[in-house]
């Protein structure tokens, strides 16, 4: 999936494809999700975003806790 806009991040998933990132982290950071598969698109609100502040630390928890197939993410 190729990106209309030019991500802030973009982070190499396992499996080679890359995951774009879009805004930015705040304290309070909510972080939209969308899937290769479309039935897992979400919002993300239980992520720590005191820990998790920067967009590598954010892809590679939900990789790891979530989906590997994650293609976008958008702070809200």
């Amino acid at each position: 999936m190729q990106p209309l806009l030019q991500p802030d991040y973009k982070y190499k998933r396992a499996d080679g494809d890359e995951v774009y990132c879009y805004g930015k982290i705040e304290e309070d950071s909510n972080f939209s999700i969308v899937c290769d598969d479309e039935d897992y698109d979400g919002i993300a609100a239980d992520i720590d975003a005191t820990i998790y502040n920067t967009f590598r630390k954010v892809c590679k928890y939900l990789e790891a806790n979530y989906r590997a197939d994650i293609a976008q993410i958008e702070t809200c």
